[in-house]
């Protein structure tokens, strides 16, 4: 997609080399200079008709397609209908098959224990307001007669005890209550779920130990992924446009045509991804962020220069079963980039984020993936119809993270209140579906 900035800019360059082309050729410069001048201005015509001609072809008031109330729950059907086969808790059917039923507060004040890390976890996770170390704030939360602690002499009196699993700290069973839930809390993929321990816990000894499940898994019994794909009630658009679409890209303005792809990368240790990006590079250029960055780019908190592209590569540190991280959800959507996964596999993408809106790496050799990003650009329906989606739904980003609102803490609150309460026991084969990095990830 070649911007109007874009345009202005080669206007500019063309009107400059053209101004100065008589000191270029005849003021105090060599052979090779007035050749090198001659050729660089015969480039630059040459190049600006021909962008020209294809801006020209650019009509900002063509239909893309037609968009009524019933377009729309057609669009919306289709899509939920993929995930209808899931099994989800009550609050997972909420968040993630677009289900609704009458929502009934029970009438009591859960008291959730944080085992060993709640200092952490409301740092990251809470919002603290005038409240004691004890209690967190579930700002914007339907519900909140929850209270959590750190206490953990607390243990056998409460109603939950909640174990992030990637500490690898566990408490002691000795008087454990037959009516309190343990849940295990896990934000990361299950190559990476014990990281911060001092050995690897096996899955075998965790069996038998917990009652729920907390994760960014859509069968969890408490769903916190790092983001959602969330149908709108209406279309934003009847009569969608290429104008119209492009006012829906967020920094769609900001766009540059000399780079057409960008990623933040810190951790420069992953293999496949070093590969690939390595691989990639052969074919397109990428601009890249972070500390892994040959051109030290660097990336403030927000990394606003990151807006300035078409293409967003979501290189995740795992290829797991769901596992999306902020790097789709904010870096690639939140930014008006088109997404291209190198993670989850593409069953996952399919079900879990908007419709046609992003490339997967294992759908194409190299050069064919570098061959279909310049192709979408090049053609402005073919671009258009990826961000077509934005009429239908939207994107949340619910993690924490660059600003956006953390949802743990009122997620697990929802589901003490809103799912079934008849008691499970997660054995050595749910937590193998959650947690085994063989069955779940490709390793090589």
């Amino acid at each position: 997609m070649l911007t109007k900035r874009f345009l202005e800019s080669l206007k500019h360059l063309y009107s400059v080399i053209r101004k100065n082309l008589f000191k270029c050729v005849l003021r105090r410069t060599s052979v090779n200079g007035r050749v090198f001048c001659s050729l660089l201005l015969i480039s630059v015509v040459i190049y600006y008709f021909s962008v020209e001609k294809k801006l020209l072809n650019f009509d900002g008031k063509k239909i893309l397609k037609m968009s009524n109330l019933s377009d729309h729950m057609s669009i919306v059907s289709q899509y939920y209908e993929m995930r209808k086969s899931w099994k989800t808790s009550k609050l997972g059917s909420l968040l993630f098959k677009n289900e609704t039923f009458d929502l009934h507060k029970q009438n009591k004040t859960f008291i959730i224990l944080v085992w060993k890390y709640w200092n952490w976890l409301r740092q990251r996770h809470g919002r603290l307001m005038n409240q004691s170390k004890d209690k967190a704030t579930l700002l914007s939360c339907d519900v909140k007669n929850c209270v959590f602690t750190g206490n953990d002499s607390l243990i056998d009196s409460v109603d939950v005890v909640l174990v992030h699993i990637m500490r690898e700290v566990y408490p002691e069973v000795q008087n454990r209550s037959i009516n309190q839930k343990w849940i295990f809390l896990n934000d990361e993929s299950p190559q990476h779920a014990f990281m911060y321990g001092s050995s690897l816990k096996k899955i075998f000894d965790l069996s038998n130990f917990f009652n729920w499940s907390m994760t960014y898994r859509s069968n969890a019994d408490v769903p916190v992924p790092y983001g959602r794909t969330v149908a709108l009630d209406v279309p934003v658009k009847e009569n969608v446009t290429y104008e119209s679409i492009a006012e829906l890209i967020p920094n769609f303005q900001y766009k540059r045509s000399d780079v057409l792809v960008a990623v933040a990368m810190s951790n420069c240790h992953v293999p496949f991804r070093m590969k690939f990006l390595e691989e990639m590079q052969k074919y397109i250029k990428i601009d890249i962020y972070g500390k892994c960055s040959p051109n030290r780019l660097w990336c403030n908190d927000s990394c606003k220069d990151i807006n300035q592209y078409y293409f967003y590569l979501v290189m995740e540190n795992s290829r797991c079963r769901q596992y999306l991280s902020e790097k789709v959800f904010h870096f690639a959507y939140g930014k008006g980039a088109i997404p291209i996964i190198l993670g989850a596999p593409p069953r996952d993408c399919k079900t879990l984020l908007p419709p046609n809106s992003y490339l997967h790496a294992k759908l194409f050799s190299h050069k064919d993936l570098a061959d279909k990003i310049i192709s979408i650009i090049h053609n402005e329906n073919d671009f258009f119809s990826y961000h077509l989606w934005r009429n239908h739904f939207e994107v949340l980003n619910e993690h924490g993270y660059f600003g956006s609102k953390s949802y743990h803490l009122c997620r697990l609150c929802e589901a003490l209140n809103y799912n079934d309460d008849k008691r499970k026991i997660y054995k050595l084969d749910d937590m193998r579906h959650m947690l085994d990095s063989k069955a779940l990830c490709r390793l090589k």
